[in-house]
């Protein structure tokens, strides 16, 4: 007889949990190193399971190899079966502690923008709440007290979110994007007026006299690491004047995107883009991007600041970027989560974010309370322009000194 899977830890962690009969997933296990997961992953996402491509299976495994593992995470991929035992879903997940915590949130932290987990796209519709509640039960077998999950859209492709059935808040961060619609003419008409791009087009003629001026989407090797390089070395100055954490500079952080830049997807293009303009035999501008036959993505970028950014490299970049992306295929474009007056040109869809707080103990419950009214804090001092712009000139003043 199949039984439901409650939310009482401490059962045999080491038999897959047994889901109700009537239920889309019949069984769960949880894999703890991404070489066990793997052929799962690897099977949903060659049948393009609904996901992000920040759910990649290759670039969560290079991010865990250089950053998790370093930070104390380990792999917890949460993966339902049907009866066939085939895969359903999986969540590509960490498991860490956070004081006396035992913590799950997905893998790739912040270098991941969205988070989704993996879907079989025909079996999307039937996810249920039960269904998940009946997941976490499993979860909860492993002492796991709060599954902390970040800026997960509603929803993707058209299709919903289904961890939208379990409670969730709005997220700290917003993001917009944009969707192709004039697939015969110049897709940057989608993104700015025709005044806009007039301007843009008087800029790049200014930036046009520069010595070997170019744009570039890097491909070769010795181009991925002298561009890489020099945005390390771009972002930590930026960083350092605006008095911000410099995520790039944690532990693990360049190797990971080398790592990630240097790696080919199976149609030849890298796992994370480079794409820049180049002048004077320097970077102008920079964007790191990963992308599907959905989504476009912007995961990190720099420009090089002085007399050369009144001619705006980082918007004509970003103009290269659309025209690029649409002309093989892609339907939508993003800069990624978070406010900056940038984005707003080329991205005015606005796409919905929210966070899920999911207590598995005691602990979990008071934690979740913390955590969610942190988060909401966070977001009203952001959603207001006059605290925000103090916090801003505060981290300026500090980081002057």
């Amino acid at each position: 007889m199949d039984i439901a899977v409650s939310y009482r830890p401490g059962r045999d962690q080491a038999t897959p949990a047994i889901l109700r009969s009537a239920d889309v997933v019949v069984r769960v296990e949880i894999f703890r190193d991404m070489a066990a997961a793997e052929p799962h992953w690897r099977r949903l996402e060659q049948g393009r399971a609904l996901a992000t491509p920040y759910q990649r299976f290759d670039l969560l495994a290079a991010w865990q190899r250089h950053v998790g593992a370093r930070l104390g995470v380990t792999p917890f991929i949460v993966t339902g079966f049907d009866h066939d035992g085939e895969p359903l879903l999986l969540w590509p997940l960490g498991r860490s502690k956070a004081g006396p915590l035992t913590v799950v949130r997905f893998l790739g932290s912040k270098h991941a923008n969205f988070n989704l987990g993996l879907w079989r796209r025909d079996r999307v519709a039937a996810m249920n709440a039960r269904t998940l509640h009946d997941i976490l039960g499993r979860v909860a077998q492993d002492g796991v007290d709060l599954v902390a999950l970040f800026n997960q859209p509603l929803s993707w492709e058209g299709l919903a979110n289904p961890f939208a059935l379990l409670p969730h808040q709005a997220s700290v961060d917003v993001t917009a994007h944009l969707t192709y619609t004039n697939t015969n003419e110049d897709p940057l008409k989608d993104a700015l007026t025709a005044s806009m791009r007039a301007r843009l087009r008087g800029k790049e003629r200014k930036l046009q006299k520069l010595a070997g001026y170019r744009y570039l989407a890097a491909t070769s090797a010795a181009d991925i690491d002298r561009l890489l390089d020099r945005f390390f070395a771009l972002k930590s100055s930026h960083m350092a004047a605006q008095g911000l954490n410099n995520v790039f500079a944690e532990a693990g952080a360049a190797e990971f995107l080398r790592d990630a830049c240097h790696q080919k997807l199976p149609d030849g293009r890298p796992l994370i883009e480079i794409h820049a303009l180049e002048g004077d035999g320097d970077a102008l501008a920079l964007f790191g991007a990963t992308a599907d036959e959905y989504r476009f993505s912007s995961m990190f970028n720099t420009y090089k600041t002085g007399e050369i950014s009144r001619h705006s490299p980082g918007l004509i970049l970003l103009a290269h970027m659309i025209r690029t992306s649409a002309g093989r295929g892609v339907r939508s474009f993003d800069l990624g989560v978070g406010n900056a007056s940038y984005k707003s040109y080329f991205c005015r869809e606005p796409q919905p974010l929210f966070d899920s707080f999911l207590p598995l103990s005691a602990r979990g419950r008071l934690a979740a309370r913390a955590f969610g009214a942190t988060f909401a804090a966070r977001r009203a001092i952001k959603q207001s322009p006059a605290l925000w712009s103090a916090v801003q000139t505060l981290r300026r003043v500090r980081a002057r000194g």
